[in-house]
């Protein structure tokens, strides 16, 4: 039992990890330097503050080391209550930081093309604009992609701690309602990108505004309740 509570405070623990390094890097530092409307402004804008873009990357990778030693965590608090469900979890975190980690290299192009002009001289500076911003265009959809595992990940834990009842049932509602807004939200982006107004978006992170944060906290004050196996079918 004391066991069960201190892999649950780990995974509290390392899900905060998570939350900070998110925040900061996609909550932050992206709303605060990318307009994606203009490229020449967001250019200026990664230009001047090149040492926090390239920070942004950093907690970007760290937000990976982190993610995939909470689902090794999750995995290992949950596999004695459904293997099956809890093997589905530490999947879809696998592939959510493989994606994640990638997706860095997008960002990592955008600050190359910005900040190394010297063998760029033969391109016109509308036009190093224009091949970062097509960069971080292409990160803004590896963000929906990582997404569509995330939605995985919170969904499979939901269920879990509903079918277990090693947290409270109404901690695994909240994290699979706020799960389906992921799905949502990219693949109205991909399928009608003319059509994807920000308020799906605004609406996405308001319905995963509760659920993760309230587990979170459970994880690390009160752990888990005693194992209560289920079986795997």
């Amino acid at each position: 039992m004391t066991s069960n509570k201190n892999t649950a405070r780990l995974a509290g623990l390392l899900w905060l990890l998570v939350a900070v390094t998110t925040g900061f890097s996609l909550g932050y530092v992206r709303s605060k330097l990318i307009v994606f409307a203009d490229a020449a402004a967001t250019a200026t804008n990664i230009v001047g503050s090149a040492t926090l873009f390239r920070a942004a990357i950093v907690s970007n990778v760290l937000t990976q080391i982190f993610l995939l030693f909470l689902g090794l965590t999750i995995f290992r608090l949950f596999k004695g209550a459904n293997k099956t469900l809890a093997t589905v979890l530490l999947a879809s975190v696998l592939v959510g930081v493989a994606i994640g980690v990638v997706n860095s290299l997008n960002n990592l192009g955008a600050i190359v093309v910005l900040t190394s002009p010297d063998y760029l001289k033969a391109f016109q500076p509308e036009q190093i604009n224009a091949l970062a911003m097509t960069f971080l265009r292409l990160g803004n959809f590896g963000i929906g992609l990582y997404e569509i595992f995330t939605a995985c990940f919170l969904f499979s834990l939901g269920l879990l701690i509903v079918r277990s009842r090693y947290l409270p049932r109404v901690l695994g509602i909240l994290l699979m309602i706020g799960a389906c807004a992921f799905p949502i939200n990219t693949f109205t982006k991909i399928l009608i990108p003319q059509f994807h107004p920000a308020l799906i978006t605004q609406l996405t992170m308001l319905f995963n505004a509760f659920g993760p944060l309230a587990t979170i906290l459970w994880l690390l004050i009160q752990g888990v309740d005693g194992p209560q196996p289920i079986n795997e079918h």
